[in-house]
């Protein structure tokens, strides 16, 4: 059976802040998506459109967009069955509605579809010589005091636990030699 998002599983905390907010959208999914395949649904915020995402175990995402979540999500699995078909993927970078990834996503230039972890990172020299936002230096706090929260990440995503001490050590560098600059606030501004 494939796996739902835990945001449309009834009890499960992420369903009660779902409902809480009013995104619970109560639907079946009718395609025969494999079983480490985790799929979600929902009405989008704008525009307001029925979608319907994949998410491969490969990597992979999948989406499809319609007038209704079933036909959203038809469309969705027959993009999955289009990549599927794919005798040989020609990854490419590049991709012509939505430029170059410069993270490790890539596009397959024969069927279209996407994958996450093809490439290795583009690290451009350089970005991390800025000070610090404010959002930044919150992040960095909550990073070295809140003991629980790191605790829980560390046991949800151990995976993930040597990206986020490194990404710890680079905010703590930045902050040392640039300081943080009061007037930004977000990570990409």
């Amino acid at each position: 059976m494939v796996r739902i998002a835990p945001h449309h599983i009834k009890g499960t905390p992420e369903n009660v802040l779902s409902a809480a907010l009013r995104r619970e959208v109560d639907y079946t999914p009718v395609c025969a998506w494999p079983d480490d395949c985790t799929v979600q649904w929902g009405n989008g915020i704008v525009p307001r459109n029925p979608f319907f995402e994949a998410f491969p175990a490969d990597g992979g995402f999948i989406r499809g967009d319609a007038d209704t979540i079933e036909a959203a999500e038809r469309a969705a699995f027959a993009k999955f069955e289009r990549e599927q078909a794919c005798v040989k993927h020609f990854w490419s970078r590049w991709h012509p509605r939505r430029g170059t990834y410069l993270n490790t996503g890539a596009h397959c230039r024969r069927c279209g579809c996407f994958k996450s972890g093809v490439f290795r990172e583009v690290v451009v020299l350089g970005r991390h010589r800025k000070p610090l936002s404010r959002c930044e230096r919150d992040h960095m706090q909550s990073m070295e005091g809140d003991q629980e929260l790191n605790e829980y990440i560390d046991a949800k995503y151990p995976e993930r636990r040597a990206e986020r001490a490194a990404m710890a050590r680079r905010l703590k560098i930045r902050l040392h030699l640039y300081g943080v600059d009061e007037s930004r606030f977000g990570f990409f501004d």
